[in-house]
């Protein structure tokens, strides 16, 4: 490994307290679960002293947009890049779980395609930290420098630090988004059913049929013509009310109820 430029800071303290529990509150706290990453993108830019930028990258789970989230925009374009060509420093420590250091990126030749964009964006060192909670690696914390061989040991012991105890918070925020990423399924799930529920009634007040019948019409009319049956059922809805199908009404009550 190259010898680092510049003074190590070894009593410098941190500059922010980043223990599990601050995380996970700072988490709470967030609007929006890409907020939180990009927050502590900028805090570790502030407590690691020589990275000028960082980016978070979060592995993509089942059902669930990738998250990222960035200090600035040089960071934003360095993941973007190793996103583009699936391949650079911060996924290789994300998918093989270890830390990944590009000392010279100008002169690094295990991502050449990496390396010669990179050195475009005026980056000249890299220092990929994985985000592991046990055995499972969850994302990856992506430390950018403007200077060659910019990280000294305390950088990479601070980088270190910060990613075991952001690891639990971030694993938190995937599981949220997850979660956030069902729920909008569910909901489009059960408006569409609305929608289709509707279209039914109007089927069956117009033709005086069954429901069985009336979803056959619906199914029918969508094959027929290409259109997905909620669409079918919103156009339907759409030209017997003048209006847009809206949510499921309330059933009226009668005298008997």
């Amino acid at each position: 490994m190259s010898t680092p430029a510049g003074p190590d800071h070894h009593d410098d303290p941190p500059v922010f307290d980043s223990d599990p529990v601050s995380l996970v509150e700072m988490l709470s706290s967030a609007d929006r679960i890409e907020d939180f990453l990009a927050e502590l993108a900028q805090l570790a830019v502030g407590d690691v002293r020589a990275a000028l930028a960082c980016g978070l990258s979060v592995r993509g789970i089942p059902a669930s947009r990738l998250l990222a989230g960035t200090s600035d925009d040089f960071a934003r374009r360095m993941d973007e890049i190793q996103y583009l060509l699936d391949d650079g420093p911060c996924l290789s420590a994300l998918r093989e779980n270890r830390i990944v250091e590009v000392s010279d990126i100008a002169e690094d030749q295990r991502w050449p395609a990496f390396s010669e964009r990179g050195r475009a964006e005026g980056a000249g060192a890299s220092l990929s930290i994985p985000l592991a909670v046990g055995e499972r690696t969850v994302g990856a914390l992506n430390l950018y420098a403007h200077t060659p061989n910019a990280f000294t040991d305390t950088d990479r012991d601070r980088a270190v630090r910060l990613a075991a105890h952001a690891s639990g918070a971030v694993a938190l925020a995937a599981r949220l988004a997850e979660h956030e990423n069902h729920a909008q399924n569910l909901t489009i799930a059960l408006a569409s059913r609305s929608t289709i529920d509707q279209a039914i009634g109007v089927l069956i007040g117009r033709h005086h049929i069954t429901a069985e019948a009336a979803f056959t019409l619906l199914r029918e009319r969508s094959q027929k013509t290409n259109v997905k049956l909620r669409d079918v059922a919103a156009q339907l809805i759409t030209e017997a009310t003048k209006q847009p199908p809206g949510p499921t009404p309330p059933p009226v009550a009668t005298p008997d109820d």
